[in-house]
């Protein structure tokens, strides 16, 4: 257990953590639980939640798995009813959930891809977000959102939607943070990089994709998925106490070049 003067850092913290069954999401919410949250693991495969909600509780943290397609604004609200009536009010709500589908602007079939990126990757968070808002500010809570390198720059032979979805969760954050910050609600997001996940398999299977990123990552590696932890969990923690609206690159540097 991670300590700060005594204690765990993220004591008496309830946190939820989207897309958590596998990736980064679930080392987010193992990060999470390793300092001292109670964590409610959330997916769109109970399979995977589970899997996570095990590891947390080998480790001796206290985690719940539940259902959820964040791209169901109905689902969000029961979700939210949930996680109180298993834990309490919300404290730290990660929207990390997200997806990504390939094709290129003006293809066969666009609108759709458009329309289902963008339904997972910002309104989805818009959903969660709005759901547990009142928890959040009963307890002055903080957002963590999910962003992307992409958010700041577009890549050659990607897909639109997903630039332009990850995009929209950087404004999101700003604007959010501006907004509740009048209820004691900080809102930040982590921007990563090139991350060994599931999501970046085809990515890291293809050469000239890889080359393309080490050329703009000063330390010349891919991320891991672990390496999302520390950040998410600074900015959860009391230490982060006076830092909103930031979209945090976690990246290897790429963003330098």
């Amino acid at each position: 257990m991670i300590e700060f003067n005594g204690s765990p850092l993220l004591d008496g913290q309830v946190a939820v953590v989207t897309g958590a069954g596998q990736g980064m999401g679930r080392e987010i919410a193992i990060g999470l639980a390793a300092t001292g949250a109670k964590v409610v693991v959330a997916d769109v495969n109970m399979q995977t939640t589970e899997d996570t909600v095990a590891l947390i509780t080998q480790q001796g943290g206290t985690a719940w798995s539940v259902l959820w397609d964040v791209s169901d604004p109905d689902q969000a609200k029961q979700v939210a009813a949930r996680v109180h009536e298993l834990a309490g009010d919300a404290s730290i709500l990660v929207n990390n959930a997200g997806i990504h589908r390939r094709g290129q602007f003006g293809e066969e079939g666009h609108f759709g891809t458009w329309r289902e990126v963008m339904a997972v990757n910002l309104d989805g968070i818009m959903y969660g977000i709005t759901a547990f808002l009142d928890q959040l500010k009963r307890t002055k809570g903080n957002i963590i959102n999910l962003a992307s390198i992409q958010s700041f720059t577009a890549a050659p032979n990607f897909t639109t939607a997903y630039a332009a979805s990850k995009g929209g969760v950087a404004m999101l954050t700003k604007s959010l943070a501006v907004d509740l910050a009048q209820h004691g609600v900080r809102v930040n997001a982590i921007a990563p990089g090139f991350i060994e996940t599931p999501q970046t398999a085809a990515s890291r299977a293809n050469p000239d994709r890889v080359a393309f990123v080490m050329s703009h990552t000063p330390m010349k590696r891919a991320g891991r998925a672990d390496e999302m932890a520390g950040p998410a969990v600074f900015l959860a923690s009391h230490l982060a106490s006076f830092v909103t609206g930031v979209i945090l690159p976690v990246d290897g540097g790429f963003l330098t070049l």
